[in-house]
């Protein structure tokens, strides 16, 4: 018996043609021509098919002449860098949507931005090829020198809404900054230390917690388990919790190891500072920030969220665009991530960190000397490309946050997404590459 061999799929259900006759001439002619309608229909109706992400852009066409008065914008130019890639993780289902608040343009949050130059051209064109080709949206500040290189914003906050230099995003992780510099600015007040025992202020405090310091929760050394990975925390993200009922969640589990001896980043650190922050100054933690810096640097667009919906004047969480989340009420995650702000008033940070307004030199340099794994106070602190970087990623659902300090160089980068599956960290990186080699 002769081997049967396995068809094609394109082959396997191929009837055998059969033999006919010609048609008339005058038939043959018709049968074309209706074909040949046929084809332009379907080609008409076609749906686009979306190019694929990994292939260069297409050089942006030529910009229309500008009415008289107005500058036109600057035409896009195809950059020589491949755009950074979207994960191919199917977005998981959205919860249903609690009613939202309509952003708005919120004044004073940003400094005014002058005419880009080619640097910032250049910077301007990457960030809305990756806005066109759904990668990124949200809103990007670029300063060195004390000179701002860009501050714009990309894609949607919100249906119909663009995303803009005053729009509030969620800093999620990027609050653990703030809530480490609270913690320095009580030990520069002489009301703690962060060698004391974190036992010292949390009652009831576990026997298990007794050899914990404030540092070991600052630089992530604590052993303390992270509520945020046990498998109850997504489905109870999107309720309220006070930070008293976030700490019973982990408070009895042993620690993982002993402090000071290993590095394993952990929200329930931070949390436990908020407590702290809370017991010293006999303030709110959110009413401690707004009095000892928001307030007095001027970063009135920046604030704690309490807002179960669209923070006011803000940005909804997408996992990419169009796609939206459900909303994350941001009290579960406290001190640890519950922070909005725009790119502007952390621009004012980034300043006030530099000149020593926020806070005095010696509680400076403890937050930015690096423990194990390079991390400080709310910091990682890094040596990327022979230039020394200060940075943190803020990522949660629907956001996805990077802001990279360079202090040596006076430069600053400011990447804010309201899109979770944005790469914001690379994105900052190719900027940081682009001002570093620009002449």
């Amino acid at each position: 018996m002769q081997p049967v061999y396995f068809r094609p799929r394109h082959q396997r259900f191929r009837r055998r043609r059969r033999t006919r006759r010609a048609p008339p001439r005058l038939l043959r002619a018709a049968l074309i021509i209706v074909g040949a309608l046929l084809v332009l229909i379907a080609t008409c109706s076609a749906p686009l098919v979306p190019r694929a992400l990994h292939q260069a852009a297409a050089p942006a066409p030529t910009a229309a002449a500008a009415p008289a008065g107005i500058a036109a914008s600057p035409v896009a130019t195809a950059l020589p860098l491949q755009l950074p890639l979207l994960p191919t993780t199917t977005p998981r289902p959205t919860a249903t949507p609690l009613p939202t608040v309509t952003p708005t343009a919120m004044p004073g949050s940003a400094p005014d931005a002058p005419p880009l130059d080619a640097l910032g051209r250049e910077i301007d064109a990457y960030l809305s090829g990756l806005t066109t080709s759904n990668q990124f949206q949200g809103a990007v500040l670029v300063a060195r020198d004390n000179r701002v290189i860009i501050a714009r914003g990309y894609g949607n906050a919100d249906d119909g809404v663009p995303n803009t230099v005053q729009t509030r995003f969620r800093l999620a992780s990027l609050t653990k900054q703030f809530t480490a510099a609270a913690v320095l600015a009580l030990q520069n007040d002489g009301k703690l230390s962060v060698d004391d025992t974190i036992c010292t202020y949390l009652d009831p405090c576990p026997d298990a917690w007794k050899a914990i310091t404030i540092r070991h929760l600052l630089n992530h050394t604590s052993g303390i388990v992270d509520y945020t990975d046990f498998a109850s925390f997504e489905p109870t993200e999107m309720n309220p919790a006070t930070p008293q009922e976030l700490v019973a969640r982990f408070r009895d589990f042993p620690p993982g190891f002993a402090p000071g001896t290993l590095y394993d980043y952990c929200n329930s650190n931070y949390v436990l500072l908020g407590l702290i922050i809370e017991r010293v100054s006999g303030q709110g933690y959110a009413d401690y920030l707004q009095q000892r810096f928001f307030i007095p640097l001027g970063m009135a667009a920046t604030g704690y969220d309490t807002n179960r919906g669209t923070i006011i004047g803000g940005a909804q969480g997408y996992f990419t665009p169009g796609n939206k989340t459900g909303f994350l009420d941001t009290s579960t995650l406290y001190a640890a991530g519950g922070l909005f702000s725009t790119v502007g008033d952390l621009y004012r940070w980034d300043q006030a960190l530099s000149t020593e307004e926020a806070l005095p030199r010696a509680q400076l340099d403890q937050m930015f000397t690096p423990a194990l794994l390079g991390y400080g106070f709310g910091w990682k602190i890094e040596t990327i490309g022979g230039r020394r970087r200060v940075s943190h990623a803020g990522n949660m659902t629907g956001v996805a946050n990077f802001l990279a300090r360079y202090p040596d160089d006076h430069t600053v980068i400011i990447v804010l997404a309201n899109m979770q599956y944005a790469s914001s960290e690379s994105i900052a990186n190719y900027i940081a590459s682009r001002i570093f080699t620009s002449p």
